[in-house]
């Protein structure tokens, strides 16, 4: 063999490896992984609803929450969870069939319950309890959980309240009602143990023979009389809760929560709907106004009272001709607000095509107590031209551009993600007085952020989001059930990922009192940033990744702006697992001896984010414990075994034919 032929055949090795080792270096996970530390075992999956009970347009709706936090201490926001009472996982069908001949549909919410020593000791997951079940009089349309646990006058925090809007329609015309469900209220439901009495004390296992017409018959009577509820994991249940003398039901530990019911006013169909506090915020289809606000009758410690009690009601802005464009986006959320005569604050996200131009704003509503007028005062505004390419985008791209943001609050914090521009607003209430004067300013403080590596191809569009009560961590999760979680702070970005929460200002301090009749409004210019913008820290991505997501860029020219995870095929997306995030916040003695955390001897709290799929499992993770993984080339070959293989056999080929016509 000649030198020349050793030579030639070495070089094609050489380039060869060199190709491996530069797309091993360009494929490194640039950012530090958040560490899993407990997946449920596929065997506690929750039981699906059969595909027959649901209607056509049903949309399941799901909450993580956990039941009980622990007192506070000092009068601080703690947010520490009670591990004893667990985590609530809500689920809510907007279209539930029924056997009742005047009410084809309904809503269904089911509430379980979950122990959370697992997630601190070295102890055995238990599966998912139902507490109660409940039919709604009427189908779905909006649902929305108040968590900012906001102060009240007495250092004690707000019940988070779950809202649900219903309607009713009656011959020509609907009737609207909104039912509350408070978080803070599980307690044992009234007549329990006189049902059980009544029922057996094995009424619950005696259920379980679903295989027995009479079984299935007694589970319906006790369901229906005695407001038991059967077995949740046997497919008798969905029967059990279509029944016509079904409207409500408890589990073997008889909780249940408290629900208050609200009428609206009007029969116009209801566009928007969000619960804050004690005020409800909704818009109406082809109203005069742009929305409107009730004022709910509320106890001294933030419990909503009975629709009897009287509401007040204040009308937002006369609809302008600028909202009545066809195809408009359109979104509306409250901010905190202590101005003074019950001012009110509102966020308005608007989008609308005008000609070849896409134009998207959003804005601060305020009201002044003066002649009761309005304030509108734009924050940021984008023109995005699509030229003549918008009557060709796809059904996929038409709702990226029209849907809501994701959307979330807590505390004095508010964070929306907007798909179209695919950006992150985040909204902070604050209160500042000037030395030695005695007025307070009120200042609603807007950054923007555009999310890295979320506008990849690897990485499309965010499906869950939830924010941290202290307002300095963010998670998001998308279709293909990654997670990036962001942070913010005055800190540097060399500290620890909880060292955002100490020197962030706490969402949850009680608010001041402003003496000024307008909010102040913070905004940066464009392209700027500052500690308050939101700065990826950590990633995740399943062991094993879902095929490529197809694209078609057929129709689109390259002049649109619109990110290249906005070019999406709908038949062609994936179908998420991961329903909901939330963060859970520990304190270090919650914690058994010996039992692996981050925390340390000067640490406050060990943080972890929690995942819940359809299915009911849970993944959590740890924050602090990450690490940079200090391999690329085995990662990398252990991922694509299948290209390199391909590789290999091309180099083997190309040796060969230089060995054969040398």
């Amino acid at each position: 063999m000649s030198y020349s032929l050793r030579t030639r055949q070495g070089l094609l090795v050489a380039v060869g490896i060199a190709y491996v080792f530069v797309l091993a270096w360009f494929n490194r996970q640039p950012i530090p992984t958040a560490t899993l530390v407990h997946e449920t075992d596929s065997s506690l999956r929750l039981r699906e609803t059969g595909a027959g009970r649901l209607g056509s347009g049903n949309r399941d709706m799901y909450w993580l929450e956990p039941a009980r936090y622990l007192d506070d201490r000092d009068g601080q926001a703690q947010s520490v969870v009670d591990i004893d009472a667990g985590l609530l996982h809500i689920r809510l069908h907007t279209e539930y069939r029924t056997a009742r001949p005047h009410e084809p549909l309904g809503g269904l919410l089911k509430v379980y319950r979950k122990r959370l020593r697992f997630a601190t000791h070295a102890a055995r997951e238990d599966a998912w309890e139902l507490l109660f079940a409940e039919r709604l009089p009427g189908l779905v349309r909006r649902a929305h959980l108040d968590r900012t646990r906001l102060r009240n006058d007495d250092g004690s925090y707000a019940p988070r309240n779950l809202a649900v809007l219903y309607y009713m329609p009656h011959n020509e015309t609907a009737a609207y009602r909104v039912r509350t469900y408070e978080l803070e209220s599980l307690q044992r439901s009234a007549g329990f143990e006189r049902a059980v009495q009544l029922a057996g004390a094995q009424w619950w296992e005696r259920a379980r023979d679903v295989g027995a017409a009479e079984a299935a018959l007694h589970a319906q009577h006790i369901a229906d009389t005695l407001q038991l509820c059967p077995d949740d994991s046997q497919d008798v249940a969905d029967s059990v809760y279509a029944g016509r003398g079904f409207s409500r039901c408890v589990g073997p530990s008889g909780l249940a929560l408290r629900t208050v019911d609200f009428p609206l006013p009007g029969a116009l169909e209801v566009l928007e709907f969000s619960l804050r506090g004690r005020t409800l915020l909704y818009s109406r289809l082809n109203d005069v106004v742009r929305f409107r606000m009730l004022e709910l009758a509320a106890a001294a410690n933030g419990t909503l009272l009975g629709a009897g009690a009287g509401a007040v009601q204040t009308q937002g802005p006369d609809v302008t001709e600028l909202l009545r464009d066809i195809g408009a986006q359109s979104f509306l959320a409250q901010l905190a607000s202590t101005r003074p005569g019950g001012g009110v604050d509102v966020f308005q996200a608007h989008g609308s095509t005008a000609s070849d131009t896409f134009y998207f704003s959003f804005s601060l509503l305020q009201n002044t107590t003066l002649a009761r007028r309005w304030i509108h005062e734009d924050v940021k505004r984008y023109r995005l031209p699509v030229h003549q390419q918008f009557s060709g985008l796809s059904r996929d791209e038409l709702r990226l551009v029209n849907d809501a943001p994701l959307v979330d609050q807590a505390g004095l914090a508010s964070v929306f993600y907007f798909k179209a521009t695919d950006i992150i607003v985040a909204v902070d209430t604050q209160w500042f007085r000037d030395h030695g004067s005695a007025d307070v300013a009120q200042l609603q403080r807007v950054r923007e952020s555009r999310p890295p590596y979320i506008s990849t191809l690897n990485s499309p569009v965010a499906v869950n989001m939830t924010l941290d009560d202290s307002g300095a961590l963010l998670a998001l999760s998308t279709v293909d059930d990654e997670l990036f979680v962001f942070a913010r702070a005055r800190a540097s970005a060399t500290r620890r990922i909880l060292d955002y929460r100490r020197y962030f200002a706490d969402a949850s301090l009680r608010a001041w009192t402003a003496t000024e009749r307008v909010s102040s409004v913070d905004a940066l210019d464009e392209g700027d940033s500052d500690a308050f913008n939101w700065k990826l820290v950590l990633t995740w991505q399943p062991p094993t990744q879902m095929p490529a997501v197809p694209w078609d860029d057929g129709f689109i020219s390259p002049e649109n702006p619109f990110p290249a995870t906005q070019r999406l095929v709908a038949r062609a997306l994936p179908q998420p697992t991961t329903a909901c995030l939330r963060f859970l916040r520990f304190e270090p003695a919650q914690f058994a001896a010996g039992a692996a955390t981050a925390a340390t001897a000067g640490d406050t709290a060990v943080v972890r984010v929690a995942a819940l799929s359809v299915a009911g499992r849970l993944r959590m993770w740890e924050l602090d414990s990450h690490q940079q993984d200090p391999h690329v080339l085995w990662p990398f070959i252990a991922e694509h075994w299948g290209l390199l293989f391909i590789l290999g056999a091309v180099v083997a080929c190309c040796v060969y034919n230089e060995r054969r016509w040398a």
